[in-house]
């Protein structure tokens, strides 16, 4: 017996993040079309969501993209930082632009940003809606990532989250194994 399931686009679905976030909607019954720079089954290309959109039944968009900032077996060069930041404010960018265009568009998008937007404090309490003041890289980053992840109003029928994520840690990866 076949049946159609929603599908929902994951930026970074080959990440440690990533991977975790599809085999939760894959047990949930929805499809997760992964963009990747790695060819695969289910995936499409950056390139592809630029140049055809959405593919078609996108309920959701979920972006975790990003190059890991805590591999310790990269140097924090000129080069490496740019890499940080296209992996994360330009692939944002392209998502929100193809939220945009889409004849139909998804009922949520999630992005994922950083704590590096709270300037350390022992007296500063910050709350969810705090918007950043820019202080250093991080702090950047995370302020123009969200702003890159940034729907215009009249797009009330797409829901949108921005989970400020801290280290990741797990059994399998992230920071520490």
């Amino acid at each position: 017996m076949s049946f159609l399931r929603n599908v929902v686009v994951v930026g970074g679905g080959t990440g440690f993040i990533g991977t975790y976030v599809c085999r939760s909607l894959r047990n949930k019954n929805f499809l997760p079309k992964i963009i990747s720079r790695m060819p695969g089954a289910n995936h499409i290309t950056w390139q592809d969501l630029e140049e055809k959109g959405l593919p078609e039944g996108t309920v959701a968009v979920i972006n975790v993209a990003g190059q890991n900032v805590m591999d310790v077996s990269k140097r924090w060069t000129t080069g490496f930082k740019q890499n940080v930041w296209n992996s994360r404010v330009r692939t944002t960018a392209a998502l929100t632009q193809a939220i945009i265009n889409a004849t139909k568009k998804p009922k949520a998008f999630v992005s994922i940003s950083g704590v590096g937007i709270y300037k350390p404090s022992p007296s500063v309490e910050y709350a969810e809606d705090y918007n950043g003041a820019e202080f250093d890289y991080f702090s950047k980053l995370c302020i123009e990532w969200e702003k890159a992840a940034k729907l215009p109003g009249n797009l009330i029928e797409c829901r949108q989250i921005t989970i400020r994520s801290g280290v990741v840690l797990g059994k399998d990866g992230g920071m520490i194994k």
